[in-house]
């Protein structure tokens, strides 16, 4: 059996749509106030409970031989509290892990920085990384560069979002909902992006779709065990050249916009005393000023994953019906 936490959110959802096609036993580790009747309709085994309260993480770790971690508070449904979820929650789950004997711990985490301490995605995702390395479990760690379904959102486009099933971006937070109202479509309306950072930085984007394929074949992969992946597409590009790869899908000029860091910097300072969430999401804009140029022929290979060109994930994007305004 295949534990995936996370399982409502749109990585989540995609891992275990995957699984599904390869008949594989799946659960889904679902909170009851969640929006998880699409994996219901699907077939897939639930166990409610959260990353709150250890004995529903007990209980859904029963007979369970591989768990896939992608349960995150970046853009929170309902009640949340970022230490009980991503730090002590993840402890809980990892405790449970090694009483029910899990062969196997998928962790998705993020980019190193220079700044992990300052952001609180950042920090916990290695907070729970040393976890698993001291745990005695067999367990494979991807560190993600930045996603092009959220990333090339957030610049202002509902582009990405066409096609997207469970899309995070699109849960009911308020800060996120204004966030991406104020942004909203002005790369198809106006012909402008907000750039977090400067020109000169660097990502390796990768399109979450191939995330989740990286995922899945790393089970039972004998060089995933206790081994760490940093996981990026097949191009490493600047922002400016994710806006030319807009202009040609759009077929007219889109202009750059670039936001210091520093302003997102002191946003997440000024919004630390009223929300948790939303102070992460302005500390998650500053912290992508930092470059994630990795290098994936070599991991590509081993896993057997075909990643996504930007310009291709974009158009594929245009091609479906969606939101333009």
């Amino acid at each position: 059996m295949i534990l995936v936490v996370g399982a409502t959110g749109q990585l989540g959802t995609a891992v275990i749509r995957r699984l599904m096609v390869k008949q594989l036993p799946v659960r889904a580790f679902v909170r009851q106030a969640s929006h998880y009747q699409h994996l219901q309709d699907a077939g897939v085994e639930l166990a409610f409970g959260d990353l709150c309260d250890p004995v529903s993480i007990e209980r859904a770790c029963q007979g369970v031989e591989v768990v896939i971690a992608t349960a995150n508070t970046t853009i929170p449904q309902g009640k949340y509290n970022f230490a009980a979820i991503e730090d002590q929650g993840y402890q809980h789950l990892i405790a449970a892990c090694q009483r029910h004997g899990v062969k196997q711990f998928v962790f998705m985490s993020v980019a190193v920085t220079p700044f992990d301490e300052a952001v609180l995605t950042f920090r916990f995702k290695r907070r729970t990384e040393e976890r698993l390395k001291k745990s005695g479990l067999s367990y494979t760690i991807f560190r993600g560069s930045l996603f092009m379904d959220d990333w090339f959102a957030f610049i202002g486009s509902y582009l990405p979002l066409r096609g997207a099933e469970a899309a995070t971006i699109r849960r009911d937070f308020w800060f996120s909902k204004l966030f991406i109202k104020g942004v909203g479509n002005l790369i198809e309306k106006r012909g402008i992006a907000l750039i977090p950072g400067p020109k000169s930085v660097r990502h390796a984007f990768i399109a979450l779709d191939d995330v989740a394929e990286f995922i899945v074949a790393s089970l039972g992969h004998p060089q995933a065990q206790k081994a760490i992946f940093s996981l990026g597409g097949p191009e490493i590009l600047t922002w400016g050249e994710i806006v030319a790869h807009y202009e040609n899908v759009l077929g007219r000029p889109v202009r750059a916009v670039y936001l210091p860091s520093g302003i997102f910097r002191f946003q997440r300072m000024l919004l630390r005393p009223f929300s948790e969430a939303a102070s992460n999401l302005m500390g998650l804009n500053w912290i992508v000023g930092y470059d994630t140029p990795f290098e994936m022929r070599e991991t590509a290979a081993i896993f057997g994953v075909t990643l996504t060109h930007a310009g291709e994930f974009l158009r594929e994007k245009a091609s479906l019906p969606g939101q333009t305004s």
